[in-house]
């Protein structure tokens, strides 16, 4: 099992990783963060926060091991510069690496790459690197996987009741494909009707991955697969309404029109539309409808989607 651990880019899905470490599993774990600048509030709550320069492989060779570190988990997103983004995820691997790590798990946690490998060209570096990681951590024999975990639940979450993801901006509208707080609700059905998209909670994910760092070294499979719930797209509009008591609007849109909206978006040099436009895609093409979940994880209990909708939806929750 992994001992040492290493949370690289704390901020956004890294944190829901951070908090069942910090607060749960310091027994079983030492936990080091680093971070681009200072954050106060882990280190109040027992984690060790390392300010990190991602340009520079030396001072991140130091900082991992300073930390004895057997296992990195990598969190790092800039989808404004991602020639940064791709910069930094491969000096810290060759730091990683030079330093001695035998667990790697990179920043995927998305949909099927396997049957779906190339990514939306917001994220196009992920597959470059899934190929360079592959290659590196098979060559040093570090162990390595990729989440695969569906979408993530807290996309659908309140305006101001996402602990881990960004709300949209208030100017642009919300084109997410369940839509509870809208004057008139609704669900969006993306793609095949009948598809069973997988969908996972991030507090679910991390749970799940601690599981996968109690496993023994050499168990990990280079895929691992995790989905909370399953349902289709017609099954949530489903239980939305009955959640709301009331009618909810449902919105049948093609694979077709989830591929122009693309190229629309694309032509806009929109780059918040051309995120979301190719979110939509991702949500409609199958790629989010995943295998049986990796055997580790039998028995965890995740939060179902009817049970976070009625948290957050229910009556009483106004």
């Amino acid at each position: 099992m992994s001992e040492n651990i290493v949370i690289a880019g704390p901020g956004g899905l890294g944190e829901s990783y951070g908090s069942p470490f910090v607060f749960g599993y310091l027994r079983r774990f030492k936990v080091a963060v680093f971070s681009r600048s200072q954050k106060p509030e882990l280190e109040k709550k027992g984690a060790a926060v390392k300010v990190v320069d991602y340009n520079d492989i030396p001072s991140l060779r130091a900082a991992i091991k300073s930390t004895q570190a057997d296992t990195l988990l990598s969190f790092i997103v800039d989808l404004k510069n991602p020639d940064a983004m791709a910069r930094s995820h491969r000096n810290l691997l060759e730091a990683a690496v030079l330093e001695g790590i035998k667990r790697f798990v990179p920043a995927e946690y998305a949909n099927d790459v396997v049957r779906f490998p190339v990514p939306p060209s917001s994220e196009a570096d992920k597959l470059h690197f899934r190929e360079h990681a592959a290659r590196v951590c098979r060559a040093h024999d570090v162990e390595y996987t990729l989440i695969c975990n569906g979408i993530i639940m807290d996309f659908f979450l309140p305006r101001g009741k996402k602990k881990y993801i960004a709300d949209l901006p208030p100017e642009f509208p919300n084109i997410l494909p369940v839509y509870a707080e809208a004057d008139a609700p609704r669900v969006m059905v993306l793609g095949g009707p009948e598809d069973r998209i997988s969908m996972t909670l991030a507090d679910d994910i991390a749970k799940g991955m601690v599981r996968l760092l109690l496993q023994p070294y050499g168990s990990w499979d280079e895929i691992t697969y995790l989905s909370g719930d399953r349902m289709s797209w017609e099954e949530a509009a489903e239980i939305l309404g009955r959640i709301l008591d009331r009618k909810v609007e449902t919105r049948y849109v093609s694979l077709d029109d989830l591929k122009q909206e693309v190229r629309e978006a694309h032509g806009s040099y929109d780059l918040m539309r051309v995120e979301c436009a190719e979110l939509n895609e991702a949500f409609g093409n199958g790629s989010e409808v995943l295998p049986a979940n990796t055997i580790c994880f039998e028995g965890m209990e995740t939060k179902r989607f009817e049970q976070v909708m009625r948290e957050h939806y229910g009556k009483g929750n106004d």
